[in-house]
This record gives structure tokens, sequence and C-alpha cells, in this order.
């Protein structure tokens, strides 16, 4: 009777950890990616950057409704032209945000940028179009790619609270609402807009006045 209940355990066991496994396995094997910050700013000294040593995952983001198929913002959505982008001179951009979001941006005035940084807040979203041509007249340009980015909270950090955050998610998208988001391409955009952390203080190459 002992050796019926412990086999009846073992395999009630080995089906939980063998659901917990599969669940584990599709998890990963969406989109989370492992990404390594640039760096950390301290809050009582944001120009103090220190090495971050911990990663955390991209997490695959849907595409927000920011406008209508006619191109009409959405409540609570604005744009910003942008004239050219990634050293192309026949491209260009709208960057969509939310005015919310940017009410809530810390901008802080230092000497050792260009201009002041800006912090982002947790949950910031931002949609790129980019296009081919001057997307200011639609009828002279072709839509290419839709990126988003997405700030993300600190998970399990040690002293997080002395820190501004610094995690972001990266999505992409074709003009039809594909995801096209390779592993590669992650790794660009990542190494990319980590380099606007130097610039700007946060992972957004874009000023906004």
């Amino acid at each position: 009777m002992k050796l019926k209940k412990a086999i009846h355990y073992f395999w009630s066991v080995s089906t939980l950890a063998g659901i917990i496994l599969v669940a584990i396995g599709v998890n990963f094997a969406g989109s989370d990616t492992p990404l390594k910050p640039p760096g950390l700013r301290l809050i009582s000294e944001p120009a103090t950057v220190i090495p971050a040593t911990y990663h955390y995952l991209n997490q695959k983001q849907e595409l927000p409704p920011y406008r209508s198929v006619s191109g009409t913002l959405l409540k609570g959505w604005s744009r910003q032209f942008i004239k050219t982008r990634r050293f192309s001179s026949d491209q260009s951009a709208w960057l969509y945000y939310r005015p919310s979001d940017l009410k809530r941006t810390k901008v802080i005035k230092t000497s050792g940028l260009p201009g002041p940084m800006r912090i982002w807040p947790v949950g910031t979203i931002l949609i790129l179009e980019g296009y081919k041509g001057d997307a200011s007249h639609p009828a002279d340009s072709n839509l290419l790619e839709i990126e988003v980015m997405t700030k993300l909270d600190f998970t399990g950090l040690a002293g997080a609270e002395n820190f501004f955050p610094v995690d972001w998610s990266y999505a992409r998208y074709t003009p039809e609402e594909t995801w096209s988001l390779s592993g590669d391409k992650l790794n660009e955009c990542h190494q990319c807009h980590s380099i606007a952390f130097r610039l700007t203080g946060d992972l957004v190459f874009t000023p906004f006045r």
C-alpha cells in the first residue's frame, strides 16, 4: 500500500514538474531575451554612472493603439517629426509619445552632457514609424517599419531604490503590424540605444523641449 502511494506521489510530482518546465520553455521560446543595461545612474548624483552587473529580459510588447488607420492621433498621444535617422539622409520618422509620460520625466541640468538629462518614467511607451522619404509629406514617403520601446521597472535588483530605472524593452513590426524583431536585431537596437544613455541620460536619442 505504501509502495503504491509512493509511486502515485512520484508520478504526481513528476507530472507537475513537467508542466512547469514546459511552461518555462514556452516562455523563453517566445521572445524573452536577456539584455544588460549600459550602466546605472544614482538618484542622488545623476552624473555618476556605475557599471550594471545584472541582466533583464526583453519583454515582447504588443503594438498599442496610438492612431487611426487614416493617421489621426488617438486620445492621449502626440507626435514629433524627425527629419533624418540612422545616418541616412533619405529616411525620416514620426515619433509617437504620450504627453503624460513626457510630463513625468525628470529633467536634470548638468555640465557633462550636450544638454540636460531627461530620465523617462517606468511605463513610458515610445513608438517610432520609420519612413523612406519625407514622412511629413505622405505622398512622398513609404512606411518601412514600426518600432516600440517600453520602459520597465527593476526586477529583483538589490538597492534599486538608489538608482533611476534604466531597463527598456524593444519591439519591431512590419507596416502590416507583424512582429519582425529577430535576436540579432534586438541586440543591435539595444547596443545603439545604449549610446544614448551617455548622451541624454536615458536610452532615448530624441530631445524634447
